[in-house]
Formats: C-alpha cells, structure tokens, sequence
C-alpha cells in the first residue's frame, strides 16, 4: 500500500510542479476503478462516464489543496462516491440500465457461454441495482474494487463495524434479489 502511496505522490508532486503527465498518470490508474464504482451504483453507461470525468476534473482543481497525509486513493474514491449519490440526488431515481458490463475473458468464450455470462451479468446487475445504495455503496467498494474495510470506512466516513454491517445486510439483499430475479425469469 506504501508504494501505491508513494507512486500516487509522485505523480501529484509532477502535476504540481507543471507536468501534465503526473495528471495523465492518474487518470490511466484510476478511471476504470471509477468508472466500474460509479456504473455499479448508477448501472448507466454515459452517465457514469460523465461523473468520472467531472470527477477528474474536481481533482485536477483540487490537487493543490491535497492533503499528503491522506490517501489520495480514499481521497478520490470520496468524491467519486459522492459525486454519484449528488448525481442520483439529482435524478430521485435509479434506473436499470440493461446493457451488461463488458467481461475481459482470457479464453474466448463460444456463443453459448457468452449467453451464459451475460445472463449472469444481466441478473447480478439487476440484482444490484434493488439493493439500497447506502448498503450498495459498500458492497461495491470491497467486493468490486476490493478495498480493505479500514478504506471503505475512510470513503464513507463511518466506522468500520459500519461498513461490515453494511456489506452482510448489502449481501442479504443481493441474495434475496439474485433470488427474485431468477424465479421471475423462470416463470
């Protein structure tokens, strides 16, 4: 985690002293991290894509104002996070957006294993986006992004029993809609 820190430094200290490259840096580290927190919340593509970038551009502003003693990874995280609940704020609603996440496959997967996969993504997509946000939000930072729940408790800004609750009443509602979903497809 020290070098993950220490790399993050670097770029910043580049971005600050002019070099636009320590900015680039961070955005080729970071977007898709971003990019798959905010479309699990939200389950929209262009809009996802528009909270990363405006979230990117919070941070090339606000870079100057970094604390060093902080992670900027929790730091980002917080803003993505937060951009995406004053997103939905906005909307006063989450819709289901049916297009399934693109799966990186190392073997290609023949035709009906892809009509396998994308079921799959379609149900757990479904099955995510009924899950409340506040219990979502959570689950995605560990089980997506794979955050310790020390992080996920610096991102969220509660304690970290706070976030175990979360993630088992998260995962309690995923079961119970994983369940739904399936028994209304086999109807």
């Amino acid at each position: 985690m020290k070098g993950q820190m220490s790399e993050d430094i670097t770029y910043i200290d580049r971005f600050l002293e002019g070099d636009e490259k320590g900015f680039e840096m961070l955005v080729m580290k970071y977007h898709n991290r971003a990019l798959n927190i905010v479309y699990s919340l939200i389950g929209r593509d262009s809009e996802s894509e528009d909270i990363v970038q405006e979230a990117f551009c919070r941070v090339y502003n606000g870079l100057k104002s970094f604390k060093r003693s902080a992670s900027f990874a929790t730091w980002f995280y917080r803003i993505v996070v937060n951009m995406t609940y004053d997103f939905l704020r906005k909307r006063r609603r989450s819709v289901v957006n049916d297009n399934v996440i693109e799966n990186a496959v190392s073997d290609t997967p023949g035709p009906d294993d892809l009509l396998i996969i994308k079921e799959r993504e379609r149900i757990i997509n479904k099955a995510l986006a009924a899950v409340p946000l506040r219990f979502r939000t959570a689950l995605v930072l560990k089980d997506v992004e794979g955050l310790s729940y020390r992080k996920i408790a610096e991102v969220l800004k509660c304690r970290i029993g706070t976030v175990e609750s979360k993630i088992y009443r998260a995962r309690q509602f995923l079961r119970k809609e994983v369940g739904n979903v399936r028994g209304f497809i086999h109807e």
